[in-house]
């Protein structure tokens, strides 16, 4: 173990040095970004094992696009996107693609952004610990992806744009690639005008987008103004307890739990709404 410590290094990295460190980055480096200004990072083609991690701690990054890479843990800093025409946020902070695998977002602050993190076709990795503020859009979307764990982040104060249906954290699956699956949602809460926890399934010109495999979605916290508090749909061997879903006092429509077809477990749901709330768990 002594061996391996040793061989792994801690770099650090300017505005300027960055894309330099990165190309000579080792698996299981740290890079520190010198606190200041960056713009947009883009890592593609690129495979660490271990991941190397990014510490972006008292920086600010106009954002970052992961393309398909593997092994790239990001910690911390503050990304903020533009607001564009009819003062709506435009544009996505975090972004990782194209068969991507083993990336995680830890601790970062995003503002003003259409979607904050986005995740398609991604195969492994954590969002975890994030912030999301004034999102035009959604918090957290994850399509086409598989093995992610979405925990402890937070959305508020969102600034939805014209004919949005805005989401803290959104899933989608495609009738041409395998169904999202095994993803852990916990923790998190959304407050605010969005919805909270939606993963919504289609029959498109009689094409079903696939619906949802083994997800867990467990003690979380919508109080919101929209009335899909908490949805799933199609969702087959998945789990849904231990959530508090509410409506902010000047709601829209007051916020519901709504499961349809699939399997899924439920249990130990708080939901104020008449018929809503299901039976305390008996298990941990």
């Amino acid at each position: 173990m002594t061996m391996i410590l040793l061989a792994l290094a801690l770099l650090a990295a300017t505005p300027t040095t960055l894309s330099g460190v990165l190309a000579a980055a080792k698996p299981g480096d740290v890079i520190k970004l010198v606190p200041g200004n960056y713009p947009l990072i883009t890592i593609k083609a690129r495979s660490w094992a271990p991941a190397i991690t990014i510490d972006a701690s008292g920086s600010n990054v106009v954002g970052v696009a992961i393309v398909g890479s593997t092994g790239v843990s990001w910690v911390g800093g503050d990304m903020a996107g533009t607001v564009v025409a009819a003062g709506v946020a435009g544009g996505y902070g975090f972004t990782a693609n194209a068969s991507s695998a083993n990336i995680s977002v830890f601790g970062v602050h995003f503002s003003d952004f259409r979607t904050g993190v986005g995740y398609n076709l991604v195969n492994g990795g954590k969002i975890a610990g994030n912030w999301f503020t004034r999102m035009s859009a959604d918090g957290i979307d994850v399509a086409l992806a598989r093995n992610i764990v979405i925990d402890r982040n937070a959305c508020t104060e969102f600034k939805p744009g014209p004919a949005a249906h805005p989401d803290c954290i959104q899933l989608w699956s495609r009738p041409n690639v395998a169904p999202v699956a095994d993803i852990t949602i916990t923790n998190n809460s959304a407050v605010g005008e969005m919805q909270g926890i939606s993963l919504f399934n289609h029959v498109r010109d009689g094409v079903d987008d696939g619906g949802f495999d083994r997800v867990t979605i467990r003690g979380n916290t919508v109080l919101n103004t929209f009335g899909n508090g908490l949805a799933v749909y199609d969702c087959r061997g998945c789990t849904v307890r231990d959530n508090d879903v509410n409506s902010l006092p000047n709601y829209w429509h007051r916020a519901q739990l709504i499961v349809k077809g699939g399997s899924v477990m439920q249990c130990g749901n708080r939901v104020p709404m008449t018929g809503q709330g299901t039976p305390a768990c008996t298990s941990s």
